[in-house]
């Protein structure tokens, strides 16, 4: 995987961690090998020009690498090969010898897919973005809009000339083969599945949705009541294409006093946390509460009263959807991706036009003035099932066992 604990913590690292206890639990050897970005004094090892180091986290086995000439973040960029990384790689399943390789994400890890291919490893990839059909990996327009699909690169073409036309007809034909070698492409939710077949026809992309462990989570017991404060909340990075912006814009025009707005997570987009932070301020309600280790999400689930999910991209289907569903809290989301098929408006929580802060705002407002419509959307949340990370855990090992029967 491109990243991972403990050094990043978004809904994709938790999908792989979640899977590789599992799967380690029902009695297999699991090892995750990820890109890091720590200072070249935390490594221990070095393969030509590659730093890696292997330790634990959580249990699970982790190599850790770094490219001595890495460009850093911008690899979104990159194309899906390296031939340092190449030979790297090769060294790494020479001395693992596996069986099977699961690709949870393929920035700087084609590599890795490359050399599976090379040795005959059945490899799995789940889907949990755009980045093997938009280089940007978020399926945005560079005018900051939703792109519709790439069409093969030529949507790239005319919404994002900033990226050489060449290199993304090259880098499709590179995800077109990838996906075609894998023994199952898995998507989390029918949204991403579909605009990957509109994409890539000739793939069959199975679905799995999200499984969650719940020793992380306890149901939050509460009644509201006619004139009771309310604390809403958003956990997730900090992006322009997450929404923190259509959210904030929000919550400073419903103008009621009685309510708090505490903000999860953290990004590295200098420029943006500046415009949220300045927009935030003019609201003493509104607080920023750092990052959080995914141990931390239940409790903090349990004081506050919503969750809140503003995306303006065609969200796959956030994570952080699933583990508030499982503590028993109601969702504000936009209707974008996959969430609609999680979350039903008046059900178990609401939806609002991606974009649209007015709209938003009417809801909040709402929620605050008659915080008991909460509820009816809690009883209704409490008799769902929720679905764990084990069913998911399963579904991945039918899929792992099949490729040896």
């Amino acid at each position: 995987m491109h990243q991972f604990y403990p050094e990043t913590y978004t809904g994709t690292e938790n999908f792989l961690l979640n899977l590789s206890r599992q799967v380690k639990t029902d009695g297999h050897d699991v090892k995750v090998i990820t890109h890091s970005f720590q200072p070249d004094s935390y490594f221990e090892h070095t393969y030509e020009n590659i730093l890696y180091k292997e330790f634990l986290y959580k249990d699970i086995p982790i190599i850790a690498y770094k490219h001595l000439n890495d460009p850093g973040p911008q690899t979104l960029y990159q194309s899906l090969e390296d031939s340092e990384l190449t030979r790297f790689a090769d060294m790494i399943f020479q001395k693992e010898q596996p069986d099977i390789v699961h690709v949870a994400h393929p920035i700087r890890m084609g590599e890795f897919i490359n050399v599976s291919i090379k040795r005959g490893i059945p490899y799995f990839i789940t889907l949990t973005d755009y980045f093997m059909m938009c280089p940007k990996g978020i399926l945005m327009t560079s005018a900051g809009s939703p792109c519709s699909g790439a069409k093969q690169g030529d949507a790239c073409r005319t919404l994002c000339p900033e990226i050489n036309n060449e290199f993304v007809k090259y880098r499709y034909n590179q995800s077109k083969n990838i996906l075609l070698s894998a023994k199952k492409v898995i998507a989390p939710s029918f949204f991403l599945a579909r605009m990957f077949q509109k994409e890539f026809p000739e793939i069959d992309i199975n679905v799995i949705h999200y499984g969650i462990n719940k020793e992380n989570f306890i149901q939050k017991k509460a009644f509201y009541t006619k004139n009771q404060k309310l604390t809403f909340c958003y956990a997730g990075s900090h992006y322009y294409h997450k929404g923190l912006h259509v959210l904030i814009k929000a919550f400073l025009n419903s103008k009621v006093k009685k309510a708090k707005l505490k903000i999860y997570g953290s990004g590295n987009d200098e420029s943006y946390n500046h415009q949220i932070r300045e927009s935030a301020s003019k609201n003493g309600n509104i607080e920023f509460c750092g990052v959080y280790d995914e141990l931390d999400i239940g409790k903090i689930f349990g004081e506050v009263d919503v969750l809140i999910v503003p995306s303006i991209w065609h969200e796959n289907c956030p994570f952080v959807v699933y583990e508030a569903l499982a503590c028993g809290l109601p969702v504000i989301a936009s209707d974008v991706g996959g969430i609609t098929e999680i979350i039903d408006h008046g059900r178990n929580g609401f939806i609002f036009p991606r974009s649209h802060s007015e709209k938003l705002t009417k809801i909040l407002s709402k929620i605050i003035k008659e915080p008991e419509l909460l509820n009816g959307i809690k009883e209704n949340i409490n008799k769902e099932k929720v679905r764990t990370v084990t069913e998911e855990a399963h579904e991945y090992l039918v899929f792992y066992h099949s490729v040896y029967e």
